[in-house]
Parts: C-alpha cells; structure tokens; sequence
C-alpha cells in the first residue's frame, strides 16, 4: 500500500475501504520523523485506523513545506528531534499557520522538561516515538476536541458550578496560600478539590496530619484527595505527573492552583512542574504564593477576600494544630496582614495573588 521514496517522503495514501467507525475515519494527516521507515510504519498504523489522507516528511524543511502546501490539515504529527532545543518556537511557527489543526509531538524518551516545552507551544500531547497505539489514540482524542468554543446551555437550564483544583504538596499547603479564595468560591457555589500529595510525615505524624487535611478542607468547603508520595523528596519526573493526572480526570477542573516554580522547596517546585503537565488541558492555570515563594514570584491577578474568607482560612490553618504553634509562617498576625497587602492591588480590604500561567476565560476576579 505504503512504498517509501529514495527521498524519504511520502505522498497522500487512501485505504481502499476506510471504516466510518474507525477512530481516525477521513481525517487528514501530516506525519514527520527523522527516519524514513518510522515515517512509514506510523503513516500506515493510522492509516489502518481510517485516516483519509497521510502524507511523511523525514526533515524539518519537508515538515515545514508540506504544512505550507495548499493542504487543510486536520492534525500533525511532528518528531521533537525536528525542533530540537527550540520545540516551543516550532510549534508556535506551526500554529501560526495552520490555528486550528492540533500538533502531537513524538519523542523516543518522553521528559516532564520536554513536557513543558511542548506545553507552552500549544502541542494537544506528547506520545512516545514507535508507539502507534498511544499515537492513533492521542490523534482520535486531539480531533474529538472541539475546535470552536463550546455551545452554551440552553437558558432554561441550571448552569453547570465551575470546577476548581488546587494542588499542594504538603498538608496545610493550599490553606496558607489559597485558603480564603476556596472559602470564598465555595460559598459562590463552586466545586472545589483540594488534592494533596505528601501526608507530610516529614512535618509530624502522617496519620494526625491526615485528620487535620480533613479538618480544614471540610472547614473551607472543599474536598479532599490526599496522596502518598514522600514528604520532602517528591518525585519531579512522570511518576507524580500520573498522580495528579488520576485527579485531574475525576475532577474535570475548569481551572488550577498550584504552586509558583519560583520556590526555594523542592517539593513545592516538583509539583508545579508535574501538574503543569497534567493539565496541559486544562484553559485556566495560576500560581500561588507560599511562604517559600522567592521574589520571582510576581503575581498578576488578585482575589478579593471578605472579612468572612480571611477568618475561614485562619480556621482552616488552626485544623492543622500539629504544625500551627511551631511554625512561624502561620502566626495569624502575619496571614492576616499578607492579605491586607495584597489587598492594596485589588477593591478589597483583603486579596490572595495569583500568578498567572493560563487563562483562556478569566473568571477568578470581579
């Protein structure tokens, strides 16, 4: 069916009878590699799996010219290697000529760096390279997306409660940080998960800790999810990517808090990182403030906090009695006057700042 040429490209193939129901039925293809065989046998996998249309390039400039064409590319399937340090800049040259075709990015070892990178350039995912199961379902999903905004509720109907997940890496984490805005939220209506993943035995008793996390998640509103990777020595690679991706898929978040990469805590910075990833889907994302936060952090958006959510977030702290008489971050007289300085940048006596990584559709601000 599939020949490959001398030059290592390949021309636009048709099954001869494609499924309707197959995953990839009519789409249109482009696939770059940097091997020519590879090239092939991807074409063909997805092939197999309905796709209409797939045409190779075995180099950045084929990649490059084959997307110029006079062809309407329903998806692309680009090798990192094409890009090599540069992916994020290849991506958004790609986008800018092609906005409404997703790009899936292959790499022969997949990294949370490279993750990230491809993250920031938009790619719909990034999938092991000569694996064309994980690739044809990444495709399937990517063109199952919706391409346009999505049809708004009918009036009658009850609007859905924006869903809310703040991630934190040790108990007591997100109330410091995020306390008041989940009160505050959650009083608003919305649902709200707070997804822990350390039970902090670094900090004290893992099993007292735990019935505190409870304690103030319940006491702002919230629900909790409390993981159990190792305090102080949180894995930054793929391991705790799947983790938070567990959650993620359950709580369908609408939006993310999370911590700032700019953190003195290795803990604080592997979680960013992975959860930057697993919700590589998700349209709004931002950063907290925690106490290990550096002067890097520079927040860009504000919640205002009423009297009301400053004294439930100081609540909430207090459920962690473990931790709040001995450590100096979570004296009342501090968390109270952070708030007021922040509040200085909103129309609040009160505000937690956020920074802003992702916001499709602002909605934390009034």
């Amino acid at each position: 069916m599939f020949q490959s040429s001398s030059r290592g490209s390949g021309d636009d193939q048709r099954p001869s009878a494609p499924d309707a129901g197959a995953p990839l039925a009519g789409a249109r293809l482009l696939v770059g590699d940097r091997d020519a065989a590879t090239a092939a046998a991807t074409a063909e996998a997805l092939r197999t799996r309905g796709a209409a249309h797939v045409r190779t390039a075995v180099s950045p400039r084929e990649f490059r010219a084959a997307g110029h064409a006079d062809r309407v590319w329903d998806l692309a399937v680009c090798d990192g290697a094409f890009a090599g340090d540069a992916l994020t800049e290849f991506l958004e040259d790609w986008h800018a000529h092609h906005p409404a075709a997703p790009v899936i990015v292959t790499e022969d070892r997949p990294s949370a760096v490279r993750a990230v990178a491809a993250l920031r350039g938009r790619a719909a995912d990034l999938v092991a390279r000569n694996d064309p199961d994980a690739l044809a379902g990444s495709a399937a999903h990517a063109l199952a997306r919706p391409r346009h905004a999505p049809q708004t509720a009918p009036a009658a109907a009850a609007p859905e409660p924006v869903r809310m997940l703040v991630v934190g890496a040790h108990p007591d984490d997100v109330e410091i940080a995020a306390g008041g805005t989940i009160h505050r939220r959650a009083g608003e209506g919305w649902d709200i998960t707070v997804l822990t993943l350390s039970p902090g035995g670094g900090g004290g008793d893992p099993v007292e800790r735990r019935r505190e996390a409870h304690r103030a998640a319940e006491s702002m509103g919230a629900r909790l999810v409390l993981e159990d990777l190792p305090d102080g020595s949180i894995p930054d690679d793929s391991s705790t990517v799947r983790v938070i991706e567990r959650t993620v898929a359950e709580a369908a978040p609408d939006l993310v808090l999370v911590h700032s990469d700019h953190d003195t805590h290795q803990d604080h910075r592997a979680v960013h990182r992975a959860t930057r990833v697993a919700c590589r889907q998700v349209p709004r994302v931002f950063c907290y403030q925690s106490p290990s936060a550096t002067v890097a952090y520079r927040p860009n958006r504000f919640v205002p906090l009423r009297e009301e959510d400053v004294d439930a977030k100081l609540s909430a702290i207090r459920a962690h009695g473990s931790q709040s008489s001995s450590r100096w971050y979570l004296e009342e007289d501090l968390l109270r006057s952070t708030a007021r300085y922040w509040g200085r940048y909103s129309r609040s006596r009160y505000a937690e700042p956020l920074e802003v990584l992702r916001d499709a559709a602002p909605v934390l601000t009034h």
